[in-house]
């Protein structure tokens, strides 16, 4: 498959990623370069350039900088635009990023001679909302997303909708991306270390995940399929319930680890106070109270299907598999 991709983009000439030095986007980058493509990035200066290989070309610049965007685009062929804001102090902070800015890279990518052939958008499983017990989220569903985030990044999907006639667009909801560079999801690892993991009491919730090399497989592939267009879910397929999840969590880590079951109260006072805490000082933490939200949901599955059909994407990395190798990346980064 990397071979076929690789075909593709050559053909295609440069490309254009937004959120280029984050957690996703820097593999996404990386792996765009192993092809000798042409690859320019839009990222602010403040932001890290450590995973950025040399070749790459920088735009300083955020989403909220037209003549950066304009920039951006001009010239390529097709546009990843994963910039987003995953925490927040406030829903409009969420809504200036993930609408807002989506719609300003829209209007760049509008006025570009020649536009860009392909819009290719991160989204989230957040977009859709949580899944009935049982029943995954089907694309043919009316999305319900239970938060801010949640429906910040739908509004930044129809934004994309309403672009349809001026260029391809291919949207991508992927759920908990996790491994090497992740931040998020480490502290689930750092708890492990610990021997405790947090797991809300009541029925057990099931849940997808992605691994960060499936998902960043699942982009590519959504750049160059012909028959791509529209909202896919992209997930490996096998859903966990929180408690698989803590077992293999622990196996990952060589600890012993108990699951400790919060109440629902419990879940979100915890919430409540990191949220604050962090507020104090100005800062956005990401067990607030949108994600306690997310975790007490009654549970996050998709249908793949659609994505295995059209981009020809299935998640190749199981969660076991993945969980171990990112526990190794983060001891060989002395993370753990």
């Amino acid at each position: 498959m990397e071979s076929d991709i690789s075909r593709e983009f050559l053909s295609q000439g440069s490309v254009c990623v937004t959120g280029g030095s984050g957690f996703v986007g820097s593999h996404l980058v990386e792996a765009l370069c192993r092809q000798n493509l042409r690859v320019r990035v839009l990222m602010r200066k403040t932001s890290s350039r450590a995973h950025l290989p040399r070749e790459v070309e920088i735009i300083e610049g955020d989403l909220h900088d037209h003549a950066a965007l304009t920039r951006a685009v001009a010239g390529v062929t097709t546009v990843f635009h994963l910039a987003a804001v995953t925490r927040a102090r406030s829903t409009p902070e969420y809504f200036q990023a993930n609408a807002e800015g989506t719609q300003r890279l829209i209007t760049a990518m509008c006025a570009a001679q020649p536009r860009p052939r392909r819009l290719v958008y991160l989204s989230s499983l957040a977009a859709a909302g949580p899944a009935l017990p049982g029943k995954p989220v089907q694309l043919a569903d009316s999305p319900c997303p239970i938060t801010a985030y949640g429906r910040s990044k739908l509004a930044g999907e129809a934004f994309c909708q309403q672009s349809t006639q001026d260029f391809e667009v291919v949207m991508l909801r992927a759920p908990a991306v996790y491994g090497p560079r992740d931040r998020d999801l480490f502290l689930c690892f750092a708890l492990a270390m610990r021997g405790v993991m947090l797991v809300p009491q009541g029925p057990d919730r099931f849940l997808q995940f992605i691994h960060v090399s499936d998902l960043v497989d699942a982009l590519r592939l959504a750049a160059t399929a012909p028959r791509a267009s529209g909202v896919y879910h992209v997930a490996e397929a096998q859903p966990y319930t929180l408690g698989e999840f803590a077992r293999w969590l622990a196996h990952a880590v060589g600890r012993r680890v108990r699951a400790i079951r919060i109440p629902a109260w419990g879940m979100r006072m915890a919430a409540t106070a990191s949220e604050f805490g962090a507020k104090t000082i100005g800062r956005a933490t990401i067990f607030n109270r949108e994600k306690a939200r997310e975790i007490l949901a009654s549970g996050w599955l998709c249908e793949t299907d659609a994505a295995k059909q059209d981009l020809g994407f299935e998640g190749q990395i199981s969660l076991p598999i993945g969980l171990t190798s990112t526990a190794a990346w983060y001891r060989d980064q002395g993370w753990l």
